[in-house]
Formats: structure tokens, C-alpha cells, sequence
């Protein structure tokens, strides 16, 4: 879902942007359970996974797919570790790789409160209230923009709850986030 920036005053303490990414930052780690929603051209009906994700600052990210689809996304630093069922795992630079790199960072660089690492490839717009937010980043860069038309992440207070990719070949994906222990 897409929300147009709208005025935020009363419910942030600060100007709202930086309000959002200082709370955001002030979580040193996270897990949550996800269900995906990937909706591709290619195919007549969406692909539906689920699975565990785990944060841990300064930039650890984990994506653990549950069997069938068993999968596991590791990205730390600037390496992508990426484990398909039982195969053997294939190591990624996120730095050659600016794609995946942007679609990385949108989503550890809203987990970090890092406004500086968001801002280096997307221009930023902030919806909602603390309660629920959404930050729409916008690719500034031409050749992400060939990959990526624009993503959206949601949250409540410090958690993020939603992260929608909308591509630029009209998949799009959307990750439903349950923090642990939340109800």
C-alpha cells in the first residue's frame, strides 16, 4: 500500500523523519517472524512464503524461509550469503551488485535509523504517526531504478511491520512482519 506523505505535527516530538530514525536506531537487535507475498508477471498466481527474521545492529540481517521454500539470506557488511535448500552457500559483494544492494539497504538502513545510508539511494518521504508509519523511499539513481520503482516500509513506534518492493518489471512483493513477543 502506497501513502502519500502527509503533515506530522502533534505526534512527533521532533521534526518527524529524524523523531522516526533516532527510535529506530535505538534498537540493538530484533527477530520477527514474516509471510511474503511476491505477486510476478510470470505467473498466474502469487508465491507465499514464510519464515524468521533476525537484526542485529550495526548492519546484520538474516531471511530465513521456511521449508519448501527453504531459504537463507545473510547480508553483513557488504557480503550477501545466500543458502537454497541444502545447496552449498553462494557469496555475494553487495558492492558490485547495486541493485541488491538497494533493496539491502532500504531495509537495514531502516532498521539502523540510518537516514544518511537511506538517503544515498532513495529520496525519503515519511507518512503516518508514530503508531503507524510509513517511510516511501524512491530510487535516485537510474540504474536502481531499473530494478526497483520504489519501496515502502511500515512500522509502529520502533518496529518495522511491513516492507513492500514494487520493481520495475511489475513484481511486487510484500513482507508482513510480526516482531516476537508482539501481539
Amino acid at each position: 500500500m502506497l501513502l502519500a506523505p502527509l503533515t506530522l505535527l502533534a505526534a512527533w516530538s521532533d521534526p518527524p523523519l529524524e523523531a522516526l530514525m533516532r527510535r529506530l536506531a535505538a534498537v540493538q537487535a530484533a527477530e520477527a517472524t514474516f509471510t511474503e507475498r511476491k505477486t510476478l508477471a510470470a505467473l498466474t498466481a502469487p508465491v507465499v512464503t514464510h519464515g524468521r527474521l533476525v537484526w542485529r545492529r550495526p548492519s546484520y540481517l538474516a531471511k530465513i524461509t521456511d521449508p519448501p521454500d527453504a531459504e537463507t539470506l545473510v547480508a553483513d557488511g557488504d557480503r550477501l550469503t545466500v543458502t537454497e535448500g541444502e545447496a552449498a552457500p553462494r557469496m555475494l559483494d553487495l558492492s558490485a551488485e547495486p541493485g541488491l544492494r538497494a533493496l539491502v539497504d532500504a531495509v537495514r538502513g531502516t532498521l539502523a535509523g540510518d537516514l544518511a545510508a537511506l538517503s544515498a539511494s532513495y529520496a525519503v518521504a515519511l507518512a503516518g504517526d508514530p503508531a503507524a508509519w510509513s517511510l516511501i523511499l524512491t530510487p535516485r539513481s537510474a540504474e536502481v531504478s531499473r530494478y526497483l520503482t520504489r519501496a515502502v516500509l511500515g512500522g509502529t513506534e520502533a518496529a518495522l511491520r511491513s516492507v513492500e518492493f514494487a520493481q520495475a518489471n511489475g513484481d511486487v512483493s510484500v513482507m508482513t512482519i510480526t516482531p516476537l513477543g508482539a501481539p
